[in-house]
């Protein structure tokens, strides 16, 4: 499954997920199996990522929407 990790300047990735939560878009936050690897990269601090999942039967209307909605919440 293909899994897409992100971080909003600016945001907890848990205020992250929860918005998007609100707007029908369904994401996790936090480090999950990869706590190495969030140490490394210096995000644990920070609340981890949120992960997206993005698979066959996702649309390119509902990536669109994602991506929309990620953006609006960078912009504030």
């Amino acid at each position: 499954t293909p899994t897409v990790a992100i971080t909003v300047d600016g945001h907890h990735p848990r205020a992250v997920a929860t918005d998007l939560g609100r707007q029908g878009i369904f994401v996790l936050d936090g480090a999950f199996s990869a706590q190495g690897l969030i140490e490394r990269l210096g995000l644990a601090e920070a609340g981890g990522v949120v992960r997206l999942g993005l698979v066959h039967y996702n649309t390119g209307e509902e990536v669109d929407r994602t991506l929309e909605a990620i953006e609006g919440i960078a912009r504030g």
